[in-house]
């Protein structure tokens, strides 16, 4: 009997739907509860264990307040390019959430600042 590896799309689409979640700040039980099904379920999609059904990537898009289009974005068939952007940790996240709500004057002003620190 073999075992069958997720394909490397579906587990880019589970990244991208924890790495969503997390930025909005949604447990596994509270996504779970809003979809109908239970928090292993959603487990099992952000592992690509099992895979999200076109509705259910509907219904995520349409709970997340995310374009359908986002679970694909910045796919590449390099499986290090994923899993690099599935090790962001909450932190790095909230940076990233709050970066963005920033006006573009501040965006430079920071990465600026970041730039000098590191040195």
């Amino acid at each position: 009997m073999t075992t069958k590896s997720p394909h490397p799309i579906d587990i880019h689409v589970g990244q991208r739907l924890k790495q969503q979640r997390k930025l909005q700040g949604i447990s596994q039980e509270s996504l779970a509860k809003q979809l109908g099904i239970t928090f292993q379920q959603i487990q099992k999609y952000e592992n690509a264990t099992n895979r999200i059904s076109a509705s259910k990537l509907y219904e995520l898009s349409q709970i997340l307040k995310i374009p359908i289009q986002f679970f694909f974005e910045n796919y590449s068939k390099s499986p290090q390019i994923s899993e690099k952007l599935s090790e962001l940790t909450t932190k790095e996240l909230n940076l990233i959430k709050n970066f963005r709500q920033l006006k573009p004057a501040q965006q430079q002003a920071l990465t600026n600042l970041i730039s000098k620190l590191k040195l």
